[in-house]
């Protein structure tokens, strides 16, 4: 990769694994892990590049086991607050399933569920103030 070249897409000269690597370090990206003492639960990864309109939210993985715990939601609601308090108005993501189990209809209609809306290929949702309590 040449060194002035700011890269925000894979590339010729740029794997999936390195491009994560330079926006983790770039501060663009955050992960909240949920760990438990098998290993990790879940996880959500999120964009918070100035150069956006909204927080983008990259991946969220929660285990088998976990699932129908209230975790996917509690990774979900991590993101919102992050998003209040940066001063995005709107999340956004994509929906897309790598589990067999889980189609991509049903991971919609879950987002529906917490207030998201399709937005062509994305489904968003408008961040209000007045929803989230002030934590100190």
């Amino acid at each position: 990769m040449h060194k002035n070249k700011i890269p925000n897409t894979v590339g010729e000269n740029m794997s999936i694994d390195e491009l994560y690597r330079y926006r983790t370090q770039c501060g663009e990206l955050q992960c909240h892990r949920i760990n438990v003492p098998e290993g990790m639960a879940g996880e959500i990864i999120i964009n918070i590049s100035r150069n956006e309109k909204a927080l983008s939210i990259e991946e969220v993985f929660v285990d088998r086991k976990f699932r129908n715990t209230g975790l996917g939601s509690s990774l979900l609601s991590f993101a919102e607050k992050t998003a209040m308090t940066s001063g995005f108005q709107k999340v956004e993501l994509r929906v897309f399933s790598t589990d067999p189990l889980v189609p991509d209809h049903k991971l919609q209609e879950w987002y529906m569920k917490r207030g998201y809306e399709v937005d062509g290929e994305k489904m968003s949702k408008r961040i209000n103030p007045r929803n989230f309590e002030v934590m100190i």
